[in-house]
C-alpha cells in the first residue's frame, strides 16, 4: 500500500521544477496564442446556414428504401441547386461544404458552410428545395418514359379497334346479305368472326384505360408516401466559438504542452541538480553543496573578507 507522503513529495518536487522552468510553458502559451491570433485576423469568419426538411422514407415497390441523404448529396441536386441559387460554385465545392444531419424521425437538417453568409443561405435553401423535389420525382418513377410507353400502347390498341371496325363495315358493305340472320352460313360465320374481333379490341381499349386509371391512383399514393417538403428556411449564423474563446483554448493548450515539455526535460535530462540524485549516481555521501553564485556576488564576497 503506497504512502501518501511519498506522493506529496513527488508533487512538490515537480512543482518546484515547473516553477524553475516556468518560462517554457509561458513561451509555449505565448507562441500558440500569437499564432492563433494571426490566423484569426487573417482568416475570414465562417458561417453556417441550415435548412430543415421532412422526407418520409417508406419502402418502395422493390422493397429497397430510397435514402434522402443520398439524394441530397447527389450531383443532380448539386447542379440544380447551383443553378437555382445563381452562384459561382462547382459541384465539388458544394459537396465539400454540404452536410446532412438526420435524427430518428423523418426530419433532416441541410447545412452549408461558407465565408459569405448570403451565399450560404442561398445554397442551403436551394439544396433543400431541389432535393425535396428530386426525392419525390424518384419516388414517382420516370414519368417521361412511362408516359411514352402508355401513349404507344394506347395508340396500338386504338388502331387495332379501328382496323377491326373498318373490316366489319367493309364486309357489311360488300356483302349486305351477310348482315341478315338468314344469310349464307359461311358469310354469317365470317361476319361473326369480324364482329368478335371488334368486340375484343373494344374490350382491350376499355381494360387498358381502366388499368391506366388504377396506375395513376397507385402512383399518387406512392408519391404521397414519399412526401417531402421544406419545414424551415435557412439563415446564416457565425460558425463555432468566438475569437476570444479560441485564443483562450489555444493558450491553455500551450500551457499544457509546455508543462509536458518540462516533464520530459526533467525525466530524460542527464544533469544532476539534487544532492540525493548525486548520492544515488555516485554511490557516495555528499560532503557539502556549493551554492550557485554570479561573478558579481563572488567579487562582493571577496571584498567583504
Amino acid at each position: 500500500m503506497g504512502q501518501p507522503g511519498g506522493t506529496v513529495i513527488v508533487l512538490s518536487a515537480f512543482s518546484r521544477v515547473v516553477r524553475r522552468r516556468a518560462w517554457i510553458p509561458l513561451l509555449f502559451a505565448t507562441l500558440a496564442t500569437a499564432a492563433m491570433g494571426v490566423l484569426s485576423l487573417t482568416s475570414k469568419p465562417a458561417y453556417v446556414a441550415t435548412a430543415t426538411v421532412i422526407a418520409k422514407n417508406p419502402e418502395n415497390a422493390t422493397d429497397r428504401p430510397l435514402s434522402f441523404p443520398e439524394v441530397v448529396t447527389s450531383n443532380t441536386v448539386a447542379l440544380r441547386a447551383i443553378q437555382a441559387a445563381h452562384v459561382a460554385e462547382s459541384v465539388d465545392e458544394l459537396e465539400a461544404a454540404l452536410s446532412v444531419v438526420s435524427g430518428k424521425s423523418d426530419i433532416y437538417q441541410i447545412a452549408i458552410r461558407d465565408t459569405d453568409p448570403a451565399r450560404a443561405t442561398a445554397l442551403a435553401n436551394a439544396v433543400a428545395g431541389e432535393s425535396t423535389a428530386y426525392y419525390q420525382d424518384l419516388a414517382g418513377g420516370d414519368t417521361v418514359s412511362i408516359q411514352a410507353t402508355v401513349d404507344k400502347d394506347r395508340a396500338d390498341l386504338n388502331k387495332r379497334y379501328l382496323d377491326a371496325s373498318q373490316a366489319l363495315l367493309s364486309f357489311d358493305q360488300t356483302h349486305p346479305q351477310g348482315a341478315g340472320a338468314r344469310g349464307d352460313p359461311s358469310l354469317g360465320a365470317q361476319r361473326l368472326a369480324l364482329q368478335l374481333a371488334q368486340q375484343a379490341a373494344a374490350n382491350a381499349v376499355l381494360n387498358f384505360e381502366a388499368g391506366i386509371t388504377q396506375g395513376k391512383l397507385a402512383q399518387i399514393t406512392t408519391i404521397r408516401n414519399f412526401e417531402s417538403h421544406v419545414l424551415d428556411q435557412a439563415a446564416a449564423l457565425p460558425r463555432g466559438e468566438t475569437k476570444l474563446a479560441r485564443l483562450i483554448y489555444v493558450a491553455g493548450l500551450g500551457l499544457l504542452l509546455g508543462i509536458g515539455a518540462v516533464f520530459l526535460l526533467e525525466y530524460f535530462g542527464r544533469s544532476i541538480d539534487k544532492p540525493e540524485d548525486a548520492e544515488a549516481y555516485l554511490d557516495a555521501p555528499v560532503v557539502g553543496v556549493i551554492p550557485r553564485a554570479s561573478a558579481g556576488a563572488l567579487r562582493r564576497a571577496a571584498r567583504g573578507q
